[in-house]
Order: structure tokens, then sequence, then C-alpha cells
């Protein structure tokens, strides 16, 4: 009897925990550790933001031998509100005072309770080949590891750029007028700016999800080994035939949370809206799903009567199925569309901006539209009411995309090329 293959060890740092069925923040670990799996014996170590430990997806059991859950904060309520205010205080009197960059965001945690956190002590004296910490945010607890004694191979997947993100966000909140937000994102762009200085440089490997953002990051760590780990998704077996709507059905997916999902919707109410009533006489109507955050963003959407919002979907197999097209209107933000990729695999054509197709592999009229001006966009979207053949080719030729750079197993195949240490 052949003996028994011994996978090294991975330890995987998440602030969520993984799902197929989340947000980009929970999606992407997910196929990550799945894949990875097949090639390492995984330890999942999800920091999250709540005292109490979250009930764990039988799923994702399958494909971990153990996982650990630690709260990044000692505090919750009020406290942590007082929290925030003197760490935030403290790090600008710092910076003022004594010219120290700007380095505090709440989402790294209590960096002296994390310290002290015995689940962290447990792992730091554990064996791993590997440490792989998702979210750029979460180094603080990379260090507490290596300062408790875990001598590994470290990566780092940041995703985005955060700065070049926010920077991005503060652009488009200033263009609409909201100068409150952009101030405040800019301060946060600068923020991350210096956190990705600091911390990068010690780290052994870096994953982004784009060729576009390897590119931007590598200019600035000339030294380090910068690696495209794309965004992926499930691609459908047995993929059904769309259904014949009686009214044309556009469907857009995203929390709205997230302000560039509430600016790409606003773009396409106030600009895109009046044009399609104007040139086409076909009944239609653009479905909204994703987490529903009522602001008086969401009130002046919910006045146009051909949007309709679903809330949050569990499963968007069926949106999808009902979707006649997909539409990403977005200006901002960063990363890449996992939404584009989505509809990619179930044969949805998409119309885009070129922001929304941002970082994605994709060629203008092969794989879907692309417009950033209102009335072309409009009218993408009316020629794919009517032009059969055309949603067919391209709808086509993303489902190939799809399958060849932007499926699960791909995430293997960049992993491994990664250098090995002894």
């Amino acid at each position: 009897m052949a003996p028994k293959l011994i996978k090294p060890h991975l330890l995987f740092i998440s602030p969520m925990l993984p799902s197929p069925n989340g947000p980009g923040l929970a999606m992407r670990p997910y196929y990550q550790l799945v894949n990875l799996s097949r090639i390492y014996s995984i330890h999942l170590l999800v920091a999250g933001t709540t005292a109490g430990r979250p009930a764990y997806d039988g799923n994702i059991n399958k494909y971990c031998e153990n996982i650990d859950y630690i709260c990044r904060y000692r505090f919750s309520g009020w406290k942590f509100s007082i929290w925030h205010r003197i760490c935030s205080l403290n790090d600008n009197l710092k910076h003022f005072i004594k010219g120290n960059d700007l380095t505090f965001i709440a989402d790294s945690g209590d960096s002296n309770h994390l310290r002290r956190d015995k689940t962290l002590t447990m792992i730091a004296h554990m064996k791993f080949e590997r440490v792989h910490v998702y979210r750029l945010f979460l180094t603080p607890l990379a260090k507490t590891l290596k300062k408790n004694g875990l001598d590994s191979f470290y990566s780092l997947d940041i995703d985005d750029i955060e700065s070049e993100t926010r920077r991005s966000i503060s652009n488009l909140f200033s263009g609409n007028g909201e100068f409150t937000q952009a101030s405040k994102l800019k301060k946060e762009a600068e923020i991350y700016f210096n956190i990705e200085k600091k911390n990068i440089p010690e780290y052994d490997q870096i994953f982004v999800c784009s060729h576009l953002d390897r590119n931007t990051l590598q200019n600035r760590f000339p030294d380090k080994v910068i690696s495209v780990l794309p965004n992926v998704v499930p691609i459908p077996k047995n993929a059904k035939k769309h259904l014949i709507n009686k009214v044309f059905t556009m469907l857009f997916v995203g929390t709205l949370g997230y302000y560039p999902n509430i600016d790409a919707l606003l773009f396409f109410a106030n600009q895109i809206v009046p044009i399609i009533k104007e040139k086409s006489r076909q009944p239609w109507e653009l479905r909204v799903a994703g987490a529903l955050q009522e602001n008086k963003w969401i009130d002046q959407l919910k006045k146009y009567p051909e949007i309709k919002f679903t809330g949050w979907v569990k499963d968007l197999y069926r949106e999808y199925e009902m979707a006649d097209i997909v539409i990403t209107p977005i200006r901002g933000g960063g990363g890449t569309r996992i939404k584009i990729l989505e509809a990619f695999a179930h044969q949805v054509p998409v119309v885009s901006t070129s922001k929304g197709a941002e970082g994605l592999d994709v060629e203008n009229g092969k794989h879907l539209i692309i417009e950033d001006d209102a009335r072309h966009f409009a009218e993408a979207c009316i020629r794919l009411m009517t032009d059969k053949l055309l949603v067919d080719e391209i709808s086509g030729r993303a489902l190939e995309l799809a399958t060849s750079k932007y499926c699960p197993e791909i995430i293997k195949q960049a992993w491994t090329q990664i250098p090995h240490t002894n």
C-alpha cells in the first residue's frame, strides 16, 4: 500500500467566514480554500468583529482541518466608539507632533488586545509551511504571530489596492458634491498608502486581483514578488435556458451599502433611464439584487417605477436565469467586478462602463459592451433588447473567457507559481 501523502500545512487568515453566497470579501477566500485544500492541510483563522463565534457552514468544514475564531476588538458598543476616538486622536497627535505617518484604521483591530489573545499564542507555536493573510488590514495579526515565534513563508492577498480604491471613491463623492465624505475617503486613501508602504515589504509574496493592480504595485515595490490571483466564479455545468420575459429584464448586482454601487444606480436612473424611455417602446425593468441599506439615495431610486429592489439574495442563480442583460454602470472603486464574471458564467450579456470592466481581460464588443457616455450606454441596452444574434455572440464568447481565465481551477495554477522556500 502506497504511503499516505502528507500535505504541507497552511494557516489561512480571513476577516470573515469564507462563503460562496456572501459578498466578495467572503467569496474570494472561499474559492481559494476549496482549491488549496487539494494541496494543503488548512487551518482557517477567522478574525472577525463580533465577540460571538459564528456558526460555520458545514461546507467550509470539508476544506479545513481546523477552524478558529477570534475577535479583533476587546470592546463593543459605546466602549468601541471611545476606543476608536482615542486611537484616532493618538494617531493624529503622533502625525502632527512627531511627523509619523497616519496609519490607524479600526478594521485592523486592537493590537494590544491581539498580542494577549490566547488563540493567537497557541497558533504561533504550531508549525506551518505557509501563512496566508487575506486583506491588508489583517497584517497586525501576522505581526503578532511573528512576535510570538511563528517563522514561516508569509503571503498577503490585498485583493485590490486599498489606497487606490479609496482615492477613486473620494473622487466619486467629490464629483457628486458630497465633499465631507470625499474628504474622509481622501484621508483614508492616505492612511492605506502608508500602511501599504509599511507592511508590504515584510511579506514574501503579494497577491492582487488583476494585472492592472499588479503593474501599479510593482512600480511602487520593484523588489517584491507580486502575482495576479484573479477573482473567480464557478461555471454552471448544466445552465438552463434563460426565461423568456414579457418585460425585458435588466439586472444589477451589488450591496447598496457600497457607495460606487449607489452612484452607479443614480447615474443609470438619472441619466440613462430617460434615454431608454425616449428611444424604446418595449416594456422593461431593472432588478437590483443586493443588501438594501436604507439611506437618502435609496429613497431617490425608489421613485423610479422601473427599478425593483429584491434585497439580499442568497442564491443569485435564479436572478441570472431571469435576466436578459446585466448592467454595471460603475464609475468608481477598485478591484474587479465579480458581478460581471457571474454574468459571463451564466451567459448573460453585459453592458458596462470602462471603470466597471477595469482589470478584467475583456475586449469591448467581443465579451461585453463598454460605454461611459449615458446616451451610448442606453443605446447599447436598447440594442441588446432587439439583436438576438448579438446577444448570443457576446454571451457565448464571455462564457469561453470565464471558463478559460476566471474559473476556480485557475487559483491552484496561480498559487503554485509563487516562489518556494525551504
